[in-house]
């Protein structure tokens, strides 16, 4: 660690696959990008607060953002913000007493302290306002942690991890791959299912939808407009895309974004989509229904086969999610990102289908080019007969992952890719 840079707070939560450590590191990105339902941000007073500047990220002494514009009912405020997991943090940080505090003028938090709490103040006896992340979060803190390490893996350098499986012989390592896709298949049911408990089966399909289609860099903005509108506002091609696009403002990321993945092009398919099929996620929870439970039918040496991508009839069932479930209006890589990020999961949370076996052959759908060159040194694909699929990638994407978590205090394997 630099000598500059200050040590990070960490906090334990308990997950699916028991206890899981999140560095504060994570809550300060959610500030820094928002990715949060901002409309509904609110101060313990009531008032209603809007960031038109989050503030410069600070990783060295003093408060972690600075120069922050904040509208408070109206309001221009600028100064400083502080962020911690809860506000006892604040005196535990010996904040209160440090004059470089002086200005800051929002606490971030991610629990609420509830009514009644003790004020926190500056050393010149300041009373700071108060905002909780907690109940605006789109979806748990553990999503937003497997997140921010696994976007960072998009072209970072995977060779660390590639040396540490060649250590074993082929036949391991394709093992080791499936375990830890597995692994990440078990982690995004567990999010499906929460996403489920909160917006209903809609809008579950709906949000995941729309976020997938923001892969990667637009994934905010696209929630924020899943957050303004329903659905139901989507069919009849209605909404003006002006009027979407308007709803994350400056928040979209264009730079360098091919016109096939531009947020106006995918919004417009999802009115199509929406426009034509209805019903579309009726027609997913029917077509979840036709799934068998396959995965303990293959044999150890199947698994990744092209004999097993026919032997599960995936070609036929891409085509019939295509036609019956998606009204023929998505394609190419991004398709298939969606039936493996988002509807399988989906799916499978709601029905209790295991759609293992059919997740991990499925084709890949957006791939960071690393991961590619991973699987090739690696030596895991062969021409014809082990093809490249959802499951070696997630393999890979997951050996990442613990590599990541290892070294930032994030100690689960995450799933949301």
């Amino acid at each position: 660690m630099s000598p500059y840079t200050r040590p990070e707070s960490v906090e334990e939560f308990h997950g699916p696959y028991g206890p899981y450590h999140v560095s504060e590191l994570v809550l300060q990105k959610i500030w820094l990008e928002q990715a949060f339902d901002e409309g509904r941000l609110r101060d313990e007073q009531g008032r209603r607060v809007q960031v038109v500047f989050p503030g410069t990220w600070n990783r060295l002494e003093g408060p972690d953002f600075r120069g922050a514009l904040l509208r408070v009912d109206g309001l221009d405020v600028r100064g400083d913000v502080e962020v911690h997991f809860s506000q006892a943090d604040w005196k535990a940080h010996g904040h209160e007493e440090n004059p470089a505090y002086d200005n800051v003028v929002l606490h971030v938090l991610y629990y609420d302290p509830g009514e009644g709490a003790p004020e926190c103040r500056t050393s010149c006896g300041t009373v700071l306002p108060r905002v909780s992340l907690l109940p605006l979060l789109w979806y748990s803190l553990e999503e937003y942690a497997g997140d921010d390490s696994l976007v960072a893996s998009t072209g970072v350098d995977l060779r660390p991890e590639v040396e540490s499986l060649l250590q074993h012989d082929l036949s391991d390592r394709k093992k080791r791959l499936r375990d830890l896709a597995e692994r990440r298949w078990g982690m995004k049911r567990h999010f499906a299912k929460l996403r489920l408990e909160r917006l209903g089966w809609e809008g579950a399909c709906h949000q995941s939808t729309l976020e997938v289609l923001g892969f990667a860099r637009n994934r905010v903005p696209m929630l924020m407009i899943a957050e303004r509108f329903g659905m139901d506002a989507f069919v009849g091609g209605k909404l003006p895309v002006d009027l979407l696009m308007g709803v994350a403002g400056n928040r979209w990321r264009l730079n360098g974004c091919r016109p096939a993945n531009h947020p106006r092009t995918r919004l417009q398919q999802y009115m199509d989509l929406v426009s034509v099929v209805p019903a579309w996620p009726e027609n997913l929870a029917l077509f979840g229904q036709a799934i068998e439970e396959v995965g303990h039918k293959l044999k150890e040496e199947e698994w990744g086969t092209s004999e097993a991508r026919m032997d599960l009839g995936i070609q036929k069932l891409r085509k019939s999610m295509v036609a019956l479930v998606l009204g023929g209006k998505l394609g190419g890589t991004r398709l298939d990102t969606l039936i493996c990020d988002a509807l399988f999961p989906l799916v499978s949370a709601r029905l209790g289908v295991d759609c293992f076996a059919l997740w991990f052959h499925w084709p890949a759908g957006d791939r960071p080019d690393s991961c590619v060159e991973a699987l090739k040194l690696l030596q895991v694909l062969e021409p014809r007969k082990v093809l490249m699929s959802n499951g070696w990638l997630q393999g890979v994407l997951g050996a990442k992952s613990v590599s990541n978590k290892e070294t930032q205090g994030v100690e689960s394997v995450q799933a949301h890719a």
